[in-house]
Formats: C-alpha cells, sequence, structure tokens
C-alpha cells in the first residue's frame, strides 16, 4: 500500500516557485519543515524509506 501523507497542514503555498528538494523542478508547495517539494516526490520519498515517521 502506497503512504499518504498528511498535505493539510502544508506550511504555505508560494506564489513563485522554488526548486523542490528532492527533484530540483519548481515548485508551489512549501513542507511543514519549510522546504519546497512535490507531493509525488514526497510520497515517493516517503514510499522508498519504508514509510517510517520523521
Amino acid at each position: 500500500m502506497p503512504a499518504i501523507l498528511d498535505w493539510r497542514h502544508t506550511a504555505d503555498v508560494s506564489d513563485t516557485p522554488r526548486r523542490c528538494v528532492l527533484c530540483g523542478k519548481p515548485a508551489l508547495v512549501i513542507s511543514p519543515r519549510g522546504k519546497p517539494v512535490h507531493k509525488t516526490c514526497a510520497e515517493a520519498w516517503h514510499a522508498r524509506r519504508g514509510g517510517e515517521a520523521r
């Protein structure tokens, strides 16, 4: 079963795209830790790590 992350607590949505910390492409979503990231990139990263909570 794929990892499901709770995206209701994203810190912000930026008007200016910043580089995703995982793939390097422009992203508008800012994670709760203040990092720009795509939802699909974060969920794939989470799944590769075995769904560990961090």
